[in-house]
């Protein structure tokens, strides 16, 4: 069977999941049921967990509640832990796809502006990687794809998404542990940690990815 219709129907798929489940509040999770039914699912809970994720954040709709979730059944340590690993997984899945069926491709019918960016981000490397992670503003599931078609090394890839998801996906696995916990203003430190997150990241990632795209005039 053609690779991209093992593409499409994965994403179809991974779109239906993300569906049915934006619709439940986090507040109308009996988190208990969810427990013992992890509970009997023994080491397993978390490969399920981690495998859910890795697929749901294949598809360009924000996988959120999946990390309050995490948090709200695992704890925050695990939680985060957890979340960390799938959202790497599905990062480098998303990556190795864009790589092997698009980069070729899209580089070939690249007009000079889109070449221009291209060379800015690959002399960024790892820096654009963790400004992509740290700032919320570039959608997980599209960056993962764009960030393929880059010569971006794989290892610097993972390694660097691994890292600079760290501090967002906590915030929000502590939400969702806070959340079943009943812990009054918890949503309004995690959005002021997250914006000051984010500012920084900016100020720190920003200016060198300018410079470098004023400056580049590659082919591609």
């Amino acid at each position: 069977m053609n690779p991209w219709v093992w593409v499409v129907l994965l994403l179809l798929v991974a779109a239906g999941l993300i569906h049915l489940i934006a619709q439940i509040p986090i507040e109308a999770i009996d988190f208990g049921a969810l427990e013992e039914d992890f509970r009997g699912l023994g080491i397993w809970a978390y490969v399920v967990f981690v495998l859910a994720f890795a697929v749901l954040a294949l598809v360009p709709i924000p996988s959120t509640f999946w990390v309050l979730l995490g948090g709200g059944l695992f704890g925050p340590a695990t939680g985060t832990v957890l979340s960390v690993l799938g959202a790497t997984v599905s990062a480098t899945l998303a990556f190795l796809l864009a790589r092997r069926l698009a980069r070729e491709r899209v580089r070939e019918r690249a007009g000079p502006l889109a070449c221009r960016v291209l060379s800015g981000v690959e002399a960024e490397g790892w820096r654009f990687v963790a400004m992509t992670r740290l700032i919320p503003v570039f959608p997980f599931a599209p960056t993962n794809y764009a960030l393929g078609v880059t010569e971006i090394g794989l290892r610097s890839y993972m390694l660097t998404t691994a890292i600079a998801l760290i501090p967002n996906l906590t915030a929000y696995t502590w939400l969702g542990y806070a959340s079943r916990q009943a812990m009054t203003g918890a949503e309004n430190l995690i959005e002021l940690f997250l914006v000051a997150l984010a500012l920084f990241a900016l100020l720190l990632f920003l200016p060198g990815f300018v410079r470098r795209l004023r400056n580049a005039h590659p082919p591609c």
